[in-house]
């Protein structure tokens, strides 16, 4: 499946193989788009049937991205744990794996810049267009001089975010309201997600980068290093821009009167809430800890079975966190007990809402 390329290419050439899994991919993904997306979105919700054209033609979009993302962001974790030689190699190396994957991201691509030219007007956006030119830019070159298979795959990992990102737009359009608990689960968490993924790998992208800038194989690559950085550079920007965005909009959610849920929703609804946010809660200091433990030894994480080291920390992590929390625990029981003729209250774990001026 591997093997160690000696001589960098000089000619391009596209392989016919990659070339045959790339048109598979886009005519695939235009089928989904056109025929699978309307015909199972009609059975499955009755809500499909009272859009507009422009907000089915974005539904189907959507639908189509949706699959992509979820197919192509699982394939690039099997890979991080099964290829542990692609680590060892990571920026000239030949991985079948790697190289049908990034066919099929070129074929999704394509068909998403053909959906998004002809159907401009319902769901242009110049800086869609922008983004996936220059994604097109790096993954061809990765595909045919097999550059930087390594960083290709881990780049492709944004993608575990995207299904989050289109849900939040499916709630909209079924009707659902903006306050309601399913619009503040899925923002809060997209968010959370959308930081992991595509902010916080970021200094790990790059420090991976450093660790190879002495090697043989990145001079191989000649001109076309300076080309890969600035594609690279370009998307970062590109991703900090759209999670400045959507961390307002979930700090606006986050500081929603917490009055609101006791008086619109019903009191299941309410302790399902209440519990989501304490579980939050949790899993924000648990991050924190742990993101803590990274920074202090980053070259841990780097290289071959970093995915094992990774699992290691969280699991002391979490247990020195679960350990707190049963100090926490019966701290709380045995004050409760003292104060057993205290009314029963809801605990506000959402902080207060902004002033607005009148």
């Amino acid at each position: 499946m591997l093997k160690l390329i000696k001589e960098f290419p000089i000619n391009f050439e596209y392989d016919s193989d990659y070339l045959t899994i790339t048109a598979y991919s886009y005519a695939f993904f235009l089928v989904v788009f056109r025929v699978l997306a309307p015909y199972f979105s009609a059975k499955l919700t009755k809500s499909y049937d009272r859009l507009t054209c422009n907000q089915k033609v974005e539904w189907n979009s959507r639908v189509t991205s949706t699959l992509f993302s979820s197919f192509v962001s699982f394939t690039c974790l099997y890979i991080l744990f099964i290829d542990d030689a692609l680590s060892t190699s990571p920026v000239i190396y030949d991985s079948t794996i790697v190289k049908t994957n990034i066919a099929v991201v070129i074929g999704y691509v394509l068909a998403d810049m053909t959906i998004i030219l002809v159907n401009y007007r319902a769901i242009g956006d110049i800086f869609t267009v922008f983004h996936h030119c220059l994604s097109l830019f790096g993954y061809i070159n990765a595909l045919n001089y097999s550059a930087m298979p390594y960083f290709a795959n881990f780049r492709l990992m944004v993608e575990l975010s995207t299904p989050l990102v289109n849900m939040r737009w499916f709630l909209y359009a079924c009707g659902y309201p903006k306050d309601s608990l399913h619009f503040f689960v899925n923002g809060i968490t997209m968010t959370l997600v959308f930081f992991v993924v595509r902010i916080l790998s970021i200094p790990i992208y790059w420090y991976k980068c450093y660790t190879i800038l002495d090697t043989p194989q990145w001079f191989k690559l000649r001109n076309l290093r300076q080309a890969m950085v600035i594609t690279c550079l370009a998307l970062d920007i590109i991703n900090i821009y759209w999670f400045r965005k959507m961390y307002r909009g979930a700090l606006i959610v986050w500081s929603a009167n917490w009055s609101y849920y006791e008086k619109h929703h019903k009191p299941q609804q309410l302790e399902k809430l209440h519990s989501y946010q304490q579980s939050l809660k949790s899993k924000t200091l648990l991050a924190v800890n742990s993101l803590t433990m990274i920074i202090n030894n980053p070259g841990r994480y780097i290289g071959l079975r970093f995915v094992e080291r990774l699992m290691e920390t969280l699991r002391e992590v979490r247990e020195s966190f679960n350990y707190e929390n049963e100090e926490s625990e019966v701290e709380s029981d045995s004050e409760s007990e003292m104060n057993t003729s205290s009314p029963v209250r809801i605990v506000r774990l959402l902080p207060k809402p902004f002033k607005t001026s009148s």
